[in-house]
């Protein structure tokens, strides 16, 4: 593809080919938009599954921007890269969808070293009670080189908004939903989960701190104590690094010790795995910490499989759910929710279809 001009170019702070709502969202974006714009994708780490429609520029071999930024020389660099890639491509607009990848180009504009006429657009990801002062600050610094800041939810829509306002910086503001993408937008009955008198937890999402996985393991422990052999656990969760993956596997582990063959867990499957997985559950539980998601897009995936999800206070996903019942502040009300699901089918049964309709 001739790179000289591109409509639009997309900077991105992992790699597309990794586990996330940023890699999972730029590309339903990037499969939207290809055949009516000139599109191009600046990432760290290779492009395993390319499309000739789209101008890729991978950057690096490590896969994430945080990795990187641990070696100064190299984010540096990676930054002088970025900045003579949009000066050759002379994009009309640039998106991104994490901060790392916002503070390149807001700085790169700020300082001159790229168009001052290019259009930024930032879809705001974290939620912003989870970051601290210093991130908050940062950002405001830069948020005068922004034209119009998405977000995924109207409750993070409200908090971003009143504080940019405080401070009189004018801006345009989107609120755009996440969608699960294409996969998820149709239900294939021969999928669905035969209905028996036993329950299928399910738990997804990276390992990460934030995530908040002993409370998935307190909870399943409990529920093996309250409930006993009529539930299972399905677990999938994604690992970035060597790390995540040796305490993914200790918690698999224990998990196996506690529940045998009822236990089944998946490391860094695909999205078709992932597809079936919500088919194969009754109920989906988010145990992110309290304020740290901006919108939750495992909840959605389980919602259109006609999965129960419940969630803990972590901001977003109370919106996304929309159902105050569905929250859960503690092990113990996970456990007293899902046992109550558990001895009552019908009711069990009828809230799939609600939470499916929602």
């Amino acid at each position: 593809m001739d790179t000289k001009k591109l409509d639009i170019l997309f900077l991105t702070d992992n790699g597309i080919d990794t586990t996330g709502g940023e890699q999972e969202s730029t590309k339903i974006i990037i499969e939207g938009i290809k055949e009516k714009y000139k599109v191009g994708l600046i990432q760290p780490g290779k492009v395993n599954n390319s499309d000739e429609k789209v101008s890729y520029f991978s950057m690096t071999d490590i896969t994430r921007l945080k990795h990187l930024i641990k070696s100064p020389v190299q984010f540096f660099k990676y930054i002088v890269k970025t900045k003579n890639i949009i000066n050759e491509t002379n994009p009309t607009m640039i998106h991104t969808q994490s901060q790392v990848s916002f503070f390149i180009i807001a700085l790169l504009k700020k300082i001159r070293m790229v168009s001052k006429d290019i259009h930024i657009i930032h879809t705001e990801r974290g939620f912003y009670k989870g970051y601290n002062t210093f991130f908050k600050l940062l950002f405001f610094f830069f948020i005068n080189e922004l034209n119009v800041l998405v977000t995924t939810t109207h409750i993070n829509m409200s908090l971003w908004k009143n504080s940019i306002n405080r401070r009189n910086q004018k801006l345009e503001f989107q609120i755009i939903e996440n969608t699960a993408g294409k996969i998820f937008e149709t239900y294939d009955n021969t999928l669905e989960k035969n209905r028996s008198n036993d329950l299928v937890l399910g738990f997804a999402g990276r390992y990460t701190e934030q995530k908040d996985w002993p409370l998935a393991v307190e909870i399943v422990e409990k529920l093996n104590t309250n409930i006993g052999e009529k539930f299972s656990v399905k677990m999938a969760v994604g690992c970035l690094d060597e790390v995540s993956l040796q305490q993914t596997k200790k918690m698999f582990a224990h998990l196996e010790n506690i529940l045998g063959n009822r236990f089944d867990g998946k490391i860094n499957i695909t999205l078709q795995e992932m597809n079936q997985f919500y088919y194969d559950i009754d109920v989906f539980i988010l145990t992110s910490k309290k304020n740290s998601e901006s919108f939750g897009r495992t909840l959605v995936e389980a919602m259109s499989r006609k999965t129960i999800v419940l969630t803990t206070d972590a901001g977003g996903p109370v919106e996304v759910v929309d159902n105050r019942n569905n929250v859960c502040y503690s092990a113990d009300e996970f456990v007293t929710k899902v046992r109550y699901l558990f001895e009552n089918k019908k009711i069990m049964f009828e809230e799939k279809k609600k939470i499916y309709k929602r």
